[in-house]
């Protein structure tokens, strides 16, 4: 499925990303791109992810918004999670609720149980 990303400047410096789609492992560079281009060419400070519209999020999407959250961070901004449906609220819950150490042999093993975690 693809990802459709909008992005709009609603304050100078402070965007709202809309998300629809699929972010997994074939769509997540879209995502990567342009949140890195906002950070560089428009400054970001404040970035939300609105997100009710997607139906899947992979591992590989998951640590794009980590990164993102990371790169923000370090440049005295902020990413914001907006609107996140429950399958996607799920993803994220069982992601932050891992130990450090690895659990999972493969990304498509991490991948396999995310899906089968949001029901797809």
């Amino acid at each position: 499925m693809a990802l459709t990303i909008k992005a709009v400047e609603n304050k100078p410096r402070v965007f709202v990303v809309t998300l629809a789609g699929s972010l997994d492992s074939t769509t997540y560079p879209q995502l990567e791109s342009k949140l890195a281009y906002l950070l560089t060419e428009g400054a970001a400070k404040v970035v939300t992810l609105d997100v009710a519209g997607l139906d899947f999020i992979s591992s590989m999407g998951i640590r794009v918004v980590f990164k993102a959250q990371k790169d923000l961070s370090r440049a005295g901004g902020y990413l914001c999670l907006a609107r996140i449906p429950a399958p996607i609220q799920k993803a994220f819950e069982i992601v932050e609720a891992l130990p450090s150490m690895q659990i999972f042999a493969s990304i498509a093993e991490m991948d396999a149980y995310l899906a089968k975690m949001q029901g797809l």
